[in-house]
């Protein structure tokens, strides 16, 4: 694609510190995500928990049925499982989201290796996230210093709203509203 005449960069980095608590920063170089990044993740397999469906009763315990007689269901959005899920999600979103706005920024290297298209390693998308995760932590990341990453890569990304600021939102285990 050409802007007036000329090819738009294709490779733009944007500088990103993260104070320490020591007093330190830490300087990263992030770039927006691409325009398909929610497909991509899909792709891989990274794809949102549905909740466990219900049968709705009434207060003697009796199935409810709709006038056609059939049992009416209903979302089960305060599931344990499903919150567990749910957490995990979003903390997958907001870490490859990270190695996505970090893929142009040479001095930063992961030690675990993404899996490959069509290669079988044995990890997948979900496991290298979780990995990815852990070298974080270990590194002395903290939730904030994740929730300020995907505050910048949104805003440098032009994303007002949407997945990834629901993922950073989520990182906590905060009751969900649930509205059947």
């Amino acid at each position: 694609m050409k802007l007036l005449g000329q090819d738009l960069e294709l490779k733009f980095l944007q500088p990103f510190s993260l104070k320490r608590p020591d007093g330190r920063d830490w300087t990263f170089q992030l770039s927006p995500l691409p325009l398909g990044f929610q497909k991509k993740l899909r792709d891989k397999g990274i794809i949102p928990p549905a909740p466990p469906v219900k049968i709705s009763r009434d207060s003697t315990g009796k199935p409810i049925r709709d006038h056609a007689g059939q049992v009416v269901t209903h979302s089960d959005l305060n599931s344990a499982e499903f919150l567990s899920d749910s957490e995990l999600y979003h903390q997958r979103v907001a870490v490859l989201a990270v190695v996505e706005a970090l893929r142009n920024d040479s001095s930063v290297c992961f030690a675990t290796v993404p899996p490959e298209v069509g290669e079988t390693n044995g990890l997948s998308w979900g496991d290298f996230a979780d990995t990815v995760f852990q070298e974080l932590e270990q590194a002395g990341f903290t939730p904030g210093d994740l929730i300020s990453f995907c505050n910048e890569i949104c805003r440098i990304s032009n994303m007002l709203d949407g997945h990834l600021r629901e993922a950073q939102a989520n990182f906590s285990s905060l009751p969900v509203n649930s509205s059947s």
